[in-house]
């Protein structure tokens, strides 16, 4: 009987081995990113409001303390946020930057509006976003002196890894007042 007893078992225990395990409970304040579904593979711990977040990997699952909410975004100083407030054993997401979320904390500020040539404005798909007069904190972005197309290639693939985009598939440059700027930026997820 006791034979058969530990024989009825065996099944049991292996079955109880490839259920996904329960996540481990995470500590206040913090949130943990992981390479793999289920709470594995490579990890990276969030502590406190983080403006840049260099994961080297597409985040499969989060883990969050109890209670607590955080805005898990897809490109750096909290743009293209998703707030999250229960771990996530499977999910495809990008995270650039990530901060625990207050109800009293006010939406983005507005983008500043460039001195020439007037917008910083976008129009954004799922997988591109377009830049009719691409602008940084400093105005409109300079595509480079010689106005070669190389050149202001160069400079536009710089600007969409700034705005979160791997690089630029189009643009095109603006010459205002002896100055050569992009215009018409196309950036995507994809190169050429």
């Amino acid at each position: 009987m006791m034979k058969r007893a530990v024989l009825t078992l065996i099944p049991v225990a292996f079955a109880a081995l490839a259920l996904p395990q329960a996540a481990a409970a995470q500590r206040p304040g913090e949130m943990t990113l992981y390479s793999d579904i289920r709470y594995a593979g490579r990890s990276y711990t969030v502590t406190g409001p983080r403006g840049v977040v260099a994961v080297p990997w597409t985040v499969r699952s989060i883990r969050v303390a109890p209670g607590e909410t955080w805005e898990v975004c897809e490109r750096t100083e909290y743009r293209g946020c998703t707030r999250i407030n229960q771990n996530i054993a499977s999910i495809r997401q990008n995270v650039a930057s990530a901060r625990p979320d207050r109800p009293d904390r006010p939406g983005p500020p507005p983008r500043p509006e460039p001195p020439i040539g007037g917008g910083g404005a976008s129009l954004r798909g799922m997988s591109a976003e377009f830049f009719r007069a691409p602008s940084d904190r400093r105005g409109r972005v300079e595509s480079c002196r010689q106005g070669s197309a190389a050149c202001a290639a160069e400079a536009a693939d710089r600007f969409c890894r700034s705005e979160g985009w791997t690089a630029s598939s189009y643009e095109t440059q603006e010459t205002v007042r002896g100055r050569n700027y992009l215009a018409d930026v196309l950036c995507t997820r994809t190169r050429r």
